[in-house]
């Protein structure tokens, strides 16, 4: 059984490429004429999402992170993933389809481990 402990170096990259990604997908859609309510919720995600990519740049280890940042950590890879079906188009190479792919199994089983 896999656990937190066979989170790599290139596991934790590979999160805060996911919530980096998530961030920046907010910070458009917080450009756009949106709700008062939905802007609200979009500030709040991308507050949270934000706390955890910081304290995983500082730190660098899963063990920094409590239950409700490991929380956020599968939402934000689980975003990346649909960012990833959204915006998958067929004028890529597929040298750039091959790596875009394997960012989002990378992102699926990090999400499979957090779900232990």
């Amino acid at each position: 059984m896999k656990s937190l402990a066979s989170i790599t170096d290139k596991d934790i990259e590979t999160i805060k490429m996911a919530l980096n990604d998530s961030i920046s997908d907010m910070n458009t859609e917080l450009k756009q004429e949106i709700s008062p309510e939905k802007k609200n919720n979009l500030v709040n995600y991308k507050a949270r999402y934000s706390r955890v990519f910081d304290k995983l740049k500082q730190s660098g280890s899963i063990y920094a992170l409590t239950e409700t940042e490991l929380d956020v950590v599968a939402g934000g890879l689980n975003d990346a993933m649909e960012l990833i079906e959204e915006n998958l188009t067929d004028d890529l190479s597929e040298e750039e389809s091959e790596g875009i792919l394997a960012y989002k199994n990378d992102c699926q089983k990090l999400v499979d481990l957090l779900a232990l």
